[in-house]
């Protein structure tokens, strides 16, 4: 399921404009969540993105165990889809009402300053955001595949304990592991990992 965008309800009396909130650092949901406690629309974009789960926890080490096809599974954490901020610490809000002041955006929980131009605070008009909007959109029917790092034909190396170092070729991707191809005791092999036990070369 596509991940909502975090906005407020659409208001009859909004102004056309877009104004721009920068963040703290990793502090953009917090921050649209309370300004949308104060009634202001607020568009946070997001990103589908690939990410590994658990990359900071070191898999058992095991000696890879051969089917009857000559492939062979290491296990790893599992590979995740995430969705991150499109643009790191900002996002857009607008007033709810023609007669709603901005003063509060600058001492809001999460929200840095307002992005400002001279004196005035930048805006953004209604189109960019919509054309924003839509990007979002077509890159939330990205798979896993075309979202993950690793493509077919790229060099790797694989981090498993037993084989560190090795080197092979992705074959293929799927959703939360990589077909390798590699050569084990002199014989070409397929292996099919998870993405935390390999890195690009």
């Amino acid at each position: 399921m596509a991940a909502e965008p975090i906005r407020s309800a659409d208001m009859v009396d909004r102004p056309a404009a877009w104004y721009v909130a920068h963040t703290k650092p990793r502090q953009e949901r917090t921050a649209a969540e309370q300004l949308l406690r104060q009634d202001f629309e607020v568009y946070l974009p997001l990103f589908k993105v690939f990410r590994e789960r658990g990359r900071r926890h070191r898999a058992s080490a095991a000696p890879l165990p051969s089917d009857p096809a000559g492939a062979a599974a290491i296990t790893a954490d599992p590979a995740l889809i995430a969705h991150e901020p499109m643009f790191p610490r900002y996002l857009f809000l607008r007033p709810t009402r023609t007669t709603q002041s901005l003063s509060v955006v600058r001492s809001t929980v999460g929200v840095s300053r307002l992005v400002m131009f001279g004196h005035q605070p930048a805006t953004l008009a209604d189109g960019a955001v919509q054309t924003i909007r839509r990007a979002e959109e077509l890159r939330e029917t990205a798979g896993p595949a075309d979202l993950s790092p690793y493509q077919p034909g790229m060099a790797v190396r694989l981090r498993d304990p037993v084989l560190g170092g090795v080197q092979a070729l992705v074959q293929s991707v799927s959703a939360d592991r990589v077909t390798l191809l590699l050569e084990i005791l002199g014989r070409p092999q397929t292996v099919q990992v998870e993405f935390g036990r390999i890195a690009p070369l």
